[in-house]
């Protein structure tokens, strides 16, 4: 294919991707047709394609095919999100609150269908019962994890809860898709989340969501972890503790 026919083929491309708005978001084949003024196997052919990639995806309403934008963009957008340093962005607030519960603070990201842990500062203590800085975890494992995931758009989260593979970790990991619906629902509602052993047994995790102030999108979730019987009097402290350094992050990014 010549140069010329594959810029010819990405413009179409983009084009289609255009017709897409928050008034439009979902169109007919005719719809789009109308708007760009292509014949309709043009059409159909690109859309197959931006469909193959994850672009675009088609449903059907009253017995007709439409189209709307697919979550590659989202996993894509995921990735322009990343791109703001939060580990730099984080890192004060994070010793603070080590050095102010001697409990383990961690730092999680979402990475496709996975949270990875991408900073850390330690407890003091000898005992390590916690994952490492690039260890990844399923989006339903965790308080880390599950905080990312309570806060993505209804759409997605309903898709990635249909598509997990479930597995049990420990035995208190949660794998009834419609129990982990109600956690998700929990962790909004207070703005925070706690597991108890579903990684590293005998352990307990809160973790809260970091912000995007930008975009009101959760880019983060920050935590503590430590034995049980670090928490039996100091629970309502260490939530207190998170969400304040989660908005004192939140406002440094600009």
């Amino acid at each position: 294919m010549s140069n010329n026919r594959v810029q010819s083929s990405i413009q179409k491309a983009l084009e289609m991707l255009d017709c897409f708005t928050t008034k439009s978001p979902l169109l007919t084949l005719e719809d789009i047709m109308q708007k760009i003024q292509l014949p309709k196997t043009t059409v159909f052919r690109t859309l197959t394609q931006l469909e193959d990639y994850g672009y675009v995806k088609k449903e059907i309403v009253n017995g007709k095919s439409h189209y709307s934008l697919g979550y590659a963009f989202l996993e894509k957008g995921q990735l322009v999100k990343n791109t703001i340093d939060i580990r730099t962005l984080s890192r004060e607030q994070m010793v603070y609150i080590r050095n102010e519960t001697n409990l383990t603070v961690q730092l999680a990201v979402r990475e496709k269908e996975e949270a990875i842990y991408i900073e850390q500062f330690e407890s003091w203590r000898p005992i390590r019962l916690y994952p490492n800085v690039g260890k990844k975890a399923p989006l339903y494992v965790a308080a880390c994890p599950r905080v990312l995931l309570a806060y993505m758009d209804e759409k997605e989260q309903g898709y990635l809860l249909e598509k997990f593979e479930y597995k049990s970790i420990t035995k208190t990991t949660p794998t009834n898709p419609l129990h982990i619906q109600e956690l998700l629902k929990e962790i909004r509602e207070n703005g925070y989340s706690i597991s108890k052993g579903e990684l590293f047994e005998g352990t307990i995790a809160i973790a809260v969501p970091i912000f995007n102030n930008l975009t009101n999108d959760v880019i983060a979730s920050l935590s503590v972890i430590g034995i049980e019987s670090d928490f039996d009097k100091n629970l309502s402290r260490y939530i207190d503790l998170l969400k304040e350094a989660a908005f004192q992050i939140a406002q440094k990014i600009i």
